[in-house]
């Protein structure tokens, strides 16, 4: 079986072409069909209401920086204060800056654990990925929940999919949790967010057409600074998939009235 995975910039089978911008969208292409990738479907829920508070809380305490540090510099006259903090708050926004490192130490804790789970297994692995302090405490706390569950990895960044319903993606871990087969995903945000348990759900799913079914599915929170909660593991409710579904038709449809590509016509799964 041939997997691979892409970035699309343009539809090529989309009804009506609308231009060549670029495209976010994931998708893998197995024995020659494109599936969209789970995160990139679950991308249709809205989620910009906790992020804008949040960026503009960022970005007015930014403000109010610059302001302070340019009334305090002897340096600065009064008819140029505006220019000075015009001068500190130029480039990348603050809550870009912030996202982009809280990105870099999720991905940095990440690929240590993945370094470390599939040593657990077993796998030929090159020299262990060295990551910045921040990420350590991510690391640290896995450490501590596979003890407390006597966590023994089945297999690590395994690409599932489902031609039926239309969808691809890898998924973190499949492991023996307290004796449990179970499929897990890992976090490092503030919190579980219940798009999470679609994400789970799908994947689970998904497995279970290549023949790795599982018991229950884990969403395991990781802290990345001192001042997150300890690592926190919940088990994901029953949801049917249908409401996973729901989202990738909801998708489907927004693509393609965007003119953009939209992978395989699927008619969906009776499971």
């Amino acid at each position: 079986m041939r997997l691979k995975s892409e970035r699309m910039w343009k539809s090529h089978d989309a009804p009506q072409e609308r231009g060549v911008a670029y495209d976010r969208a994931r998708f893998y292409t197995i024995d020659g069909h494109k599936l969209p990738s789970v995160t990139t479907i679950l991308s249709v829920i809205d989620k910009s209401g906790p992020l804008m508070h949040w960026a503009t809380t960022l970005e007015r305490k930014a403000f109010e920086r610059a302001i302070l540090d340019a009334l305090a510099d002897p340096t600065v006259k009064r008819d140029t204060v505006l220019d000075k903090v015009i001068q500190c708050l130029s480039g990348a926004k603050q809550h870009l800056r912030e996202l982009d490192a809280a990105a870099a130490i999720g991905t940095a804790a990440h690929a240590r654990i993945e370094w470390r789970t599939r040593k657990m297994l077993g796998e030929k692995v090159g020299d262990e990925p060295k990551i910045p302090d921040a990420a350590e405490l991510a690391v640290m706390g896995w450490e501590d929940w596979c003890k407390e569950v006597e966590f023994t990895p089945v297999c690590a960044e395994r690409v599932v999919h489902c031609l039926k319903c239309g969808y691809a993606g890898t998924i973190d871990w499949i492991a023996t949790v307290r004796r449990i087969v179970t499929l897990g995903d890992y976090k490092t945000s503030k919190a579980i967010y219940p798009e999470a348990f679609l994400q789970n759900i799908a994947y689970r799913h998904a497995a279970a057409q290549q023949g790795m079914d599982t018991a229950q599915g884990i969403i395991l929170r990781l802290p990345k600074t001192l001042a997150d909660p300890a690592f926190e593991a919940m088990v994901v409710p029953e949801i049917p998939l249908t409401d996973f579904t729901a989202a990738l038709k909801l998708w489907t449809w927004k693509r393609r009235m965007e003119g953009r590509v939209v992978g395989v016509a699927a008619d969906g799964c009776a499971a």
